[in-house]
């Protein structure tokens, strides 16, 4: 009788799902592979799945582990489990890979030598640590910016390559300078007890390979593995899988190597490409039903995607209905581009909701124009992206006393606070403590306990400074006593903020202050949340917050890059800039790989549409105030004319006469790409500075003209600067962007 009760249940819990989905939710042992399409119910699979498990399979929820990319996907996957789960105990982990790391290493970190109360560095952090460390060394600043040391030290983490490693990789003197800064940021973080986002995973897979006891103990914890967005997993994340599911393989990963879109972070394609491979015996099933968009932009984005090379291999289809066609607005200029964007949302918005409207673009600086439109029209938008809520002074100032209190190590977090608000604590004081820090190998805060106590400093400095340690350590005597919310309003008020932020930013402060406000009841939250909570626990949560959370939480059209829009959806959206060299981006140029990673991201901006999908292309658009001409994108050649209905102004005779960049063979008569390459542009030529005529350049190379370049191929010159040997041409190369050629050291040929 229980049996057929619990036959029943189990029928009420598929009874919403397809035959695939089916299949995924039931399987119990051994490896799981789902691809699953763009909005084809993979959440659904998996928080299905995991509820299968717990009341027809008999698992422990504490045996389950789903680990995902954001807080957002992870805070829905655990909220519609638990409603499958109507009441019945559930203590499963699920987060992501860097909060799952993060427990583990606030559990066994000591192992590893990480003390109690590690502090985790945010970008901002980071790049302060490297600024200083550069500056510390004498570095140049012709060598980069901190941000392109970063980068390099995030692709070696990522590889699991360490400074020294690096240094014998290095053949060059740039090289060997980057090993060398990442070797002392590596000691500056252990110094100050603190690690990055991505020694999370590297940490944790270091404690798992010195301790093999503890890999084992979570590992056997761990009885069925789940992971989201498998494809989009770099190195670290592969090994920490293969870590958790060595003992038992029960592992179901679901994922889309078409939506692959991460490798500039170190996503490695191959991980979902390769998983059977890894995995003997692996149990296949493809999800290819859509549920979220029209049969015109599921076949649009099919026909984009079919073009790549390295994929599985999906046939998308949905029962949706067919839907509008994919509007087409082919510009004459950027500007022209974004007011029309401005226009057709203002039109939408008589019949849905601006919230439910995006913006996509390839690149930041696309935003610029749309936003200057929609403010002109008194359009409401929010930014993702931009400076998001924990990375807005204020806030950031606030958790870095939080955080010297939880760490008195944290250098970055003394740094930050110490004359904040301003105390009269100078410049040089703080370059005595540093003396002493780096005399004796000492924290900060210790350093300048030491200067005071060897009266190494004058006494109108010494009482600031004294003041200003009484006041931090007075925080970490109470922090573990006082719940957060009460602690950051005591902080508030001790330090006089709400004047401070008056003062400090005439205008803003009233704004500000919110911000304060708006932490304050994200502590108070917190504490309800997890029936408590300590100062550590609300730090970890605040930093592992991504700014894809904050959508939808501010009113208006949201305007995005089509990375920050991965895993969302709307009823609109607007997909600008589809050009070459913008979209696919210029940098992407060198390799079919580039290209297929560009063309996967052109389809996950195409999927994100529900109901209705907007594309533009602009003939010119500014760069560094030249009108630079783009033709079509490619990715544009590859939609079916009949899925497309062209809303672009008549054209007349102009500058601009393109040809298609390859017709892809589509149905309907030729490519949408096609018709736009033959229309003409009233769009006027590239023309910003210098003789505009032949003849007013007596050496031939007048602005205007066409050139052919003995590496980079046939350009068109924008500007020209000096005369004679000392004549500098900018070029624009169609294929290589723009460059500065000095004609009398270059074999250059005018085009006649």
């Amino acid at each position: 009788m229980q049996t057929n009760q619990s036959s029943n249940d189990q029928g009420d819990l598929l009874r919403a799902l397809n035959e695939p989905q089916r299949i995924a939710v039931t399987h119990v042992s051994g490896p799981l592979l789902v691809l699953a399409g763009a909005g084809s119910g993979k959440t659904r699979v998996i928080t299905h799945r995991i509820a299968n498990l717990i009341l027809h399979e008999d698992v422990q929820p504490d045996r389950i582990l789903a680990v995902t990319f954001t807080n957002k996907a992870a805070a829905e996957m655990r909220e519609r489990v638990q409603r499958r789960l109507a009441g019945h105990p559930f203590n499963a982990w699920i987060g992501t890979f860097h909060s799952l790391c993060l427990r583990i290493l606030r559990q066994d970190g000591t192992r590893i030598g990480l003390a109690e109360g590690f502090n985790i560095y945010d970008g901002d952090d980071q790049r302060a640590l490297v600024k200083r460390i550069l500056k510390a060394e004498g570095v140049d600043r012709s060598a980069g910016p901190p941000r392109s040391f970063l980068s390099k030290i995030s692709r070696a983490k990522n590889g699991m390559i360490s400074p020294a490693e690096l240094e014998k990789q290095s053949y060059s003197p740039e090289g060997r300078q980057a090993a060398r800064i990442y070797g002392l940021y590596e000691q500056a973080l252990r110094r100050a007890n603190a690690v990055d986002f991505d020694d999370l995973l590297v940490r944790t897979l270091e404690l798992f390979r010195e301790h093999e006891e503890v890999a084992a103990r979570y590992a056997s914890r761990c009885e069925y593995l789940l992971v989201d967005e498998y494809q989009d997993t770099n190195r670290p994340q592969y090994l920490l899988v293969r870590f958790l599911t060595a003992a038992h393989g029960n592992i179901c990963v679901v994922g889309d190597e078409d939506q692959s879109i991460y490798r500039f972070r170190g996503a490695e394609l191959r991980n979902i490409l390769e998983f059977e491979q890894d995995h003997p015996d692996t149990t296949v099933i493809r999800l290819e039903q859509n549920y979220r968009s029209s049969d015109t932009i599921i076949r649009a984005a099919s026909a984009v995607i079919a073009k790549n090379v390295f994929r599985k291999g999906k046939t998308l289809w949905t029962d949706n209905d067919r839907g509008d066609p994919v509007e087409l607005f082919c510009a004459s200029d950027d500007r022209l581009e974004a007011a029309w964007v401005s226009q057709r949302i203002q039109q939408l918005a008589d019949s849905m909701p601006l919230e439910e409207i995006a913006v996509l673009y390839r690149t930041n600086a696309q935003s610029r124009q749309v936003e200057e439109m929609l403010r002109r029209d008194r359009v409401p938008y929010q930014i993702v992206g931009s400076v998001q809520f924990y990375e807005r002074k204020e806030i950031k100032d606030l958790l870095a006393y939080l955080k010297l209190a939880a760490n008195p190590s944290d250098d970055i977090a003394f740094r930050r606070v110490v004359n904040t608000p301003t105390r009269g604590i100078g410049a040089t004081t703080l370059s005595r403590i540093d003396d002493v820090a780096r005399g004796l190998g000492l924290p900060l805060m210790e350093a300048a306990g030491h200067a005071l106590q060897q009266g190494l400093l004058p006494q109108r400095a010494a009482g600031r400074l004294q003041e200003f340690l009484d006041f931090v350590t007075t925080r970490m005597h109470v922090a573990d006593d006082q719940p957060v919310a009460d602690l950051l309003e005591r902080l508030v008020e001790d330090l006089d903020y709400e004047e401070y932020l008056e003062k400090a930013f005439a205008g803003q402060g009233g704004d500000r202050m919110e911000n304060v406000l708006s932490l304050i009841s994200a502590a108070a939250e917190y504490a309800d949340e997890v029936g408590g909570g300590d100062l550590q626990g609300f730090l970890d949560r605040s930093a592992l917050v991504a700014g894809a959370d904050e959508v939808g939480e501010r009113p208006g059209v949201t305007l995005m890059t089509i990375h920050c829009a991965k895993g969302l959806e709307f009823p609109a959206v607007f997909l600008l800039g589809l050009e070459e060299e913008l979209f696919p981006h210029a940098m992407a140029s060198g390799s079919d790989e580039d290209i297929e990673e560009e063309r996967r991201l052109c389809y996950v901006a195409m999927t994100r549409a529900m109901k209705r999908l907007f594309v533009s292309h602009a003939a010119v658009r500014r760069v560094q105030g030249a009108l630079i001409p783009h033709p079509p994108s490619r990715f544009l050649s590859e939609i079916p004319t009949d899925l497309i209905q062209d809303v672009s102004p008549v054209r007349v005779p102009g500058f601009f006469d393109q040809t298609p960049l390859g017709d892809s063979g589509s149905s309907g008569g030729g490519s949408s790409a096609a018709r736009a390459a033959n229309r003409r542009s009233t769009a006027p030529p590239p023309v910003v500075a210098g003789p505009s005529r032949a003849s007013d350049a007596e050496d031939g190379y007048s602005v205007g003209s066409r050139v052919i370049h003995p590496r980079f191929g046939v350009g068109q010159i924008v500007n020209r600067e000096g005369k004679e040997k000392h004549l500098k041409l900018t070029i624009h190369f169609s294929d290589h962007g723009q460059k500065k050629i000095l004609p009398a050291y270059t074999k250059l040929r005018v085009e006649s």
